[in-house]
């Protein structure tokens, strides 16, 4: 019994011994990609995003990369305004940035363009080059203007009218939902440039 023992004790020792010299080392932290959450948004996410419809968002404040603050009112130039908002760790917005981005590029002459994030101007530098494209990228700092418009997940869009008032809200990216904002734009749909992937059903991605 007590050779039993014995040999029992020896293996414990060895496998510790064999956990030391193979543990990791770094003592870098482990950073785990956000997971995607694309998904059809809800009834209740229409629901409570129409409730902003005729807000007016011309004093909210947005940042430039630099810093400077950028006050919606002053972006228009006299035109309506479409604002996207998205999150830096986003698969989801990664993907429907090229879904907004060539819509962006037939409709630049009616509206502009601004892409909105809540996060530092680093991470949204990265994500404009993973994207590959030319994004009028904006801050909004502690996603004030978000909330204020009842947005929760990446790839919830709006439309502000000259005046400031927002016009029209879609919980999430879709065909019919570019379709529509080209109509208000005063656009042809079939302008619209051909994107097979484009989700039918308004569809967002993660939180914010």
């Amino acid at each position: 019994m007590k050779f039993q023992w014995f040999i029992a004790l020896l293996l414990a020792a060895a496998a510790g011994l064999i956990y030391w010299f193979t543990r990791p080392t770094t003592t870098d932290p482990i950073i785990l990609e956000k997971e995607s959450r694309r998904h059809p948004a809800s009834p209740s996410d229409l629901q409570a995003v129409n409730q902003h419809i005729g807000q007016n968002v011309a004093g909210a404040v947005l940042e430039r990369m630099d810093g400077q603050a950028a006050v919606l009112g002053s972006l228009q130039a006299g035109k309506p305004l479409v604002l996207v908002f998205f999150s830096h760790d986003c698969p989801c917005s990664l993907e429907f940035s090229g879904y907004f981005a060539s819509a962006m590029e037939v409709s630049k002459e009616k509206a502009i363009w601004a892409f909105v994030f809540a996060d530092t101007p680093d991470q949204i530098g990265k994500f404009v080059t993973e994207s590959g494209f030319a994004l009028p990228v904006f801050r909004d700092p502690e996603a004030r203007l978000s909330r204020s418009l009842g947005f929760s997940k990446s790839g919830c869009f709006t439309l502000v009218n000259v005046d400031g008032t927002v016009s029209a809200i879609w919980p999430g990216v879709s065909l019919e939902g570019l379709r529509d904002l080209f109509t208000r734009l005063q656009l042809s749909p079939s302008q619209l440039p051909t994107i097979p992937t484009i989700p039918d059903a308004p569809t967002a991605g993660c939180p914010l």
